[in-house]
């Protein structure tokens, strides 16, 4: 019988770093056999695993904060000495770029072979400039095969040049641990807590970003509130957006603490509001060299069976394929959000 490979992972995002592909990464690693997989990825200052990981995961500074050109060289050191003393037969590649380039360099005298993760932003990104669109042609090209998270990205691939017998989709993992042990009494004081017996509890997580939407969600709210005047919209995570949402949320809601800005939250918190609300909403929109290459919170508000408002932007509408309790809008008409809100939450 053929032995299975033992492959080395690397990628910069890579839980606990907060985001869709960070815990895509990990939640992959999680489902393969311990002794096969061993994952490299960014030192950090955050909380540690949990108990629960399986398998081995070294935590190095990949990139240099000295003033050099390029700052991943530290990669390639870390990238052959973890490869060397884990006996690593394969390479998984977490990033196009930088990751890619480490590993292109590096197999030129590590020989292994390599495989590349695409999500999506990461090909557009890639795209923006002659140097870094000839670098990634030359990554892909040698790469063994490359694995995306929906037939939307893998479409960007097609037009990148890649041979879509060489492209493999794998859809997201979620851990749902954390969903069962949410009882009613839990649900009950979350509601409590923040005041919201007897109120309707519009939720989404995600990171602030401008592509997420949630300025037209804010948007519509002066409208829904005319026939919803007890619906709370609830709005999880940070980023690079946060402030100004905050200012726009204080313009539209004059009343105050209808708009609830919880900042990052733990897991278990996640899902005890994905469990409380009354719906969940996130409607992605293509930005400039961005995309929502797939959506794992819709997975995770279709675990906890909650109805949701999207948009069909890159490959959200796949994620939410078939699910019955779905309404999509146009992410850039405040009308039609105002009316799929109204209609969500109808007797």
């Amino acid at each position: 019988m053929k032995t299975m490979k033992k492959i080395l992972l690397v990628a910069i995002d890579f839980w606990p770093k907060i985001g869709g592909v960070a815990h895509y990464y990990f939640n992959l690693c999680q489902h393969l056999e311990k002794d096969r997989i061993v994952a490299l990825t960014q030192k950090n200052q955050e909380q540690v695993l949990p108990p629960a990981q399986s398998f081995k995961i070294y935590r190095k500074n990949l990139l240099s904060t000295w003033p050099v050109w390029p700052k991943w060289l530290p990669m390639i050191w870390h990238i052959w000495r973890t490869g060397r003393s884990e006996k690593i037969e394969m390479l998984w590649v977490g990033e196009i770029l930088p990751t890619g380039a480490a590993v292109y360099l590096l197999t030129r005298f590590f020989r292994r072979p390599y495989s590349v993760f695409c999500h999506g932003m990461d090909i557009l990104q890639a795209a923006k400039s002659r140097r870094k669109r000839w670098l990634a042609r030359r990554i892909l090209d040698k790469a063994e095969g490359v694995t995306v998270n929906s037939h939307y990205t893998a479409g960007l691939l097609k037009k990148f040049g890649v041979p879509l017998d060489k492209i493999k989709i794998i859809y997201p993992q979620i851990n749902t641990s954390y969903l069962k042990k949410i009882t009613p009494a839990d649900c009950q004081a979350l509601r409590e807590s923040y005041d919201l017996a007897g109120k309707k509890i519009l939720f989404s997580i995600s990171r602030l970003t401008k592509r997420k939407g949630f300025d037209m969600v804010i948007k519509s709210l002066s409208r829904v509130w005319e026939k919803l005047p007890d619906l709370v919209y609830v709005i999880a995570g940070e980023g690079e957006d946060g402030q100004r949402l905050e200012k726009l949320a204080s313009e539209v809601d004059k009343i105050g603490k209808r708009i609830i800005f919880l900042g990052q939250v733990n897991e278990h918190d996640k899902w005890l509001w994905l469990t409380t609300c009354d719906g969940f909403i996130m409607l992605p929109r293509t930005e400039p060299d961005e995309v929502e290459g797939f959506g794992i919170v819709f997975l995770e508000a279709m675990a906890a069976v909650k109805p949701i408002i999207a948009s069909k932007s890159g490959g959200a509408g796949e994620a939410l394929n078939g699910y019955e309790y779905c309404h999509f809008v146009d992410p850039l008409d405040v009308r039609d959000i105002t009316n799929k809100i109204l209609k969500l939450f109808e007797k």
